[in-house]
């Protein structure tokens, strides 16, 4: 009994290429991260994921920007077992056959939405049961709540739209891609508008400000190759690093990992042991009050760890908690997980919700 990913799609939008852009990688030497010098390494920034020696962690490392927010740790202590351990508080039956996005308001409601079924509704937890707050019967790529609360949607339009959470209009922000056609959109936590678009020959990540304006455009690598091939959802941490999940093809799918100057730092594929019989397929992503990444990866019912850098720390198998395919993620201010799942391919039952409290990342 598997997992069929038709029941969050019935298809990617034809921006999809169906070449994987080539990657180059290279293993840095163990020297300082920051002087390249042949002084004692004695630390290691876990935000930047740079070795530091004694000098460079006193002097130049407190300069970095939001350094004072970074983790800093004796490498000795690096290869410390990360232990993540998950506790069901709730759980709750839904009326759709997969979660394929969810987002959490902040007054307890959430956004849940199945792009093949046309379905986006607000629920929210009233006991085990869900209460629909309201429905739309639209076709849904990416959902993010605003800081005002409201709802921004991609539809593979060129313009985002935004339900009101109040009065629930459906209206045209100020988030506009044109050329391109919107698909995963993210807020950061400076409230800025991270959206993965592209039309049939280019495929980027566009940062927006709260005026709409385009601030930056990730296209390319340093090789000039383009980066992305399907940026299906995003997420991104406090030291500025934006992880994609990029679907390459059907059944080829990464996390690429992106630092502040828009190289890319990070490619992660799964791990050898989790995945050696069903491959990686991230369906979404998000970050933890500890500015780590938490990735759903349903047909092996796994969430990967991986610290902002995107290096995997640690896995947690949701079967061990009977929450099978859990396919979207969505986060509360107090760092509530909620796990939405997608029913096995065979099966006529419903979706369900778990609230869980997550510790350890």
């Amino acid at each position: 009994m598997g997992f069929s990913q038709s029941v969050i799609r019935s298809q990617a939008p034809s921006v999809i290429k169906s070449q994987a852009p080539s990657v180059i990688k290279s293993q840095a030497p163990a020297k300082c991260g920051i002087c390249d010098t042949d002084r004692s390494i004695k630390w290691k920034c876990i935000d930047c994921s740079k070795l530091l020696c004694d000098h460079c962690k006193e002097k130049v490392h407190p300069q970095f920007q939001n350094a004072k927010d970074h983790q800093v740790v004796n490498i000795k202590d690096v290869g410390q077992p990360t232990v993540v351990e998950l506790k069901i508080n709730k759980q709750y039956q839904t009326g759709l056959p997969a979660i394929g996005y969810m987002s959490y308001c902040d007054d307890d409601s959430l956004w849940i939405c199945n792009t093949k079924d046309k379905v986006l509704q607000r629920v929210k937890p009233e006991g085990t049961k869900l209460k629909i707050i309201s429905s739309f019967n639209i076709e849904v790529y990416g959902i993010a709540v605003t800081q005002s609360n409201n709802l921004l949607i991609s539809m593979e339009e060129s313009r985002l739209k935004q339900i009101n959470s109040k009065t629930g209009a459906l209206t045209d922000p100020v988030y506009d891609v044109t050329p391109f056609v919107a698909i995963a959109v993210h807020i950061t936590s400076d409230n800025k508008v991270l959206v993965g678009c592209g039309d049939n020959d280019r495929i980027c990540v566009i940062l927006m400000n709260q005026t709409g304006d385009h601030e930056r455009v990730y296209e390319h690598d340093q090789h000039k190759q383009p980066i992305f091939t399907y940026p299906w959802s995003i997420t991104s941490t406090r030291n500025g690093n934006i992880h994609v999940v990029d679907r390459v093809s059907d059944d080829i799918r990464r996390v690429v990992v992106l630092g502040q100057g828009g190289d890319i730092i990070n490619v992660y594929t799964g791990d050898t042991e989790i995945n050696k019989d069903r491959p990686f397929e991230p369906t979404d992503i998000v970050t933890t009050p500890r500015d780590n990444v938490i990735v759903a990866d349903p047909g092996t019912h796994t969430l990967h760890i991986l610290n902002n850098a995107g290096m995997m720390m640690t896995y947690y198998k949701t079967s061990d908690i009977n929450i099978r395919f859990p396919c979207s993620l969505a986060l509360s201010p107090t760092g509530q997980l909620y796990i939405g799942c997608a029913r096995p391919e065979d099966s006529t039952e419903h979706a369900k919700i778990y609230e869980v409290t997550v510790s350890g990342c």
